[in-house]
């Protein structure tokens, strides 16, 4: 039994549930449901699993279980991980609601649910994989046949993930003491069964107590079905990921457009909304687009969508750790005249860690492969960083 919030506490298990279509789940979105694997992939399995549960009694001990290395790592470089934003919210429960629930209201359901949509996505991200985006296979099957081995761009099946119409039900079934259901993807405003959920949940009733959250690349048009099912609902958030700006968007996000973003951005913003709504943006730092940090989030700030910093932790080779230190050095000068120093300060704490190389043969090479398969030039979108990296490296 817990009887109090200790240091090493999180309370995501015990309000929350992530998982795609293929049975793949976690706690939570940090770890993107990829903690474990429930052989029927039912959400009603694997909110009651082994695993689950001894995550919970993990916490409940006040342990630091490696199964949630990601909010770890972040809360080392001094970044506010989602464990404790999840903690210091505390929207989610009445004054002493919180203990009452984790040990015995948990039971009856979750209060959020994330769902990782499939890997349906009209978009190839640099960073990305075919387990997210399955349009990276035909991409991918260039690569490996190059290679001759399996790479992270080609999926078991050319064929998108969705939910079933079973696990549709089963998400319904878990609703009793929701309040907020998240959509990943892939992307999410492709989906289509979700959509399902919504009109099932308007016509229950219960969407009068639950808030949205879409985190989208921006670049699809929502359907007037959507925004007339979304007005029903408690609230509604958008979260754009937005990597960087122009032509380096595209670059990023292969092969969306910065106009379309825009536009879109533009259109939810100034739709009819009879509901509270926020519009935010995520920018997962990288490698690629760690340099034009500054003027990414100066331009989000002009959009007006409030901006949170993730970074990349995989694959490693787009990781800022394993930049070399001279070219990390470069890149520290550049962002310390950011005018918002303790927002970065996550990221120049990344940079400063110790060289490790282990990765950077594997940068330069998929830098060059994915430039000539997409025809894009890192050098002529990226000029300013690419003259740094030359400087120390003639590698494209």
């Amino acid at each position: 039994m817990v009887t109090h919030v200790r240091n090493n506490f999180c309370i995501a298990p015990f309000t929350q549930l992530t998982f795609g279509p293929n049975g793949i789940y976690s706690p939570c979105p940090e770890i993107g449901g990829r903690a474990w694997k429930e052989p029927s992939a039912s959400p009603v399995s694997m909110w009651t699993s082994d695993e689950y549960n001894a995550l919970r009694e993990s916490f409940s001990n006040n342990e630091k279980n490696p199964v949630c290395n990601r909010c770890w790592e972040q809360e080392e470089h001094k970044n506010k991980s989602l464990r404790k934003r999840l903690l210091t919210q505390g929207s989610m429960f009445a004054k002493g609601e919180l203990l009452n629930f984790v040990n015995v209201g948990y039971q009856s359901g979750p209060k959020q649910i994330n769902l990782m949509t499939g890997n349906k996505c009209n978009l190839r991200c640099r960073v990305c994989r075919a387990g997210s985006s399955v349009t990276f296979n035909v991409e991918g099957r260039v690569y490996e046949k190059k290679l001759k081995k399996k790479t992270l761009y080609t999926s078991a099946s050319p064929k998108p993930l969705s939910y079933s119409p079973a696990q549709i039900d089963e998400i319904y079934q878990l609703s009793n003491n929701l309040q907020r259901i998240e959509f990943y993807g892939g992307e999410p405003l492709l989906d289509e069964p979700t959509i399902g959920l919504l009109e099932r949940l308007v016509q229950s009733g219960k969407s009068k107590n639950i808030v949205l959250f879409y985190n989208t690349n921006g670049t699809v048009t929502p359907t007037a079905k959507q925004f007339e099912l979304w007005n029903k609902f408690k609230g509604i958030e958008f979260n754009f990921s937005i990597d960087d700006t122009g032509d380096r968007f595209t670059y990023n996000r292969h092969p969306g457009k910065w106009e379309d973003l825009l536009k879109n951005v533009s259109l939810i913003k100034s739709y009819p909304w009879t509901v509270d709504t926020k519009f935010l943006s995520i920018c997962t730092v990288g490698s690629i687009n760690v340099y034009y940090l500054p003027e990414t989030l100066d331009e989000l700030d002009r959009l007006g969508l409030p901006s949170f910093l993730n970074n990349v932790f995989g694959p490693e080779y787009y990781n800022i750790e394993h930049l070399p230190t001279a070219i990390k050095e470069k890149i520290i000068a550049k962002l310390s005249t950011y005018h918002n120093k303790s927002k970065i300060e996550f990221i120049l704490n990344m940079l400063s860690a110790p060289e490790n190389l282990t990765h950077w043969e594997e940068f330069k090479y998929w830098t060059k492969e994915k430039d000539a398969y997409r025809k894009e030039n890192f050098a002529e979108v990226c000029p300013e960083y690419y003259e740094i990296i030359k400087d120390y490296d003639q590698c494209f």
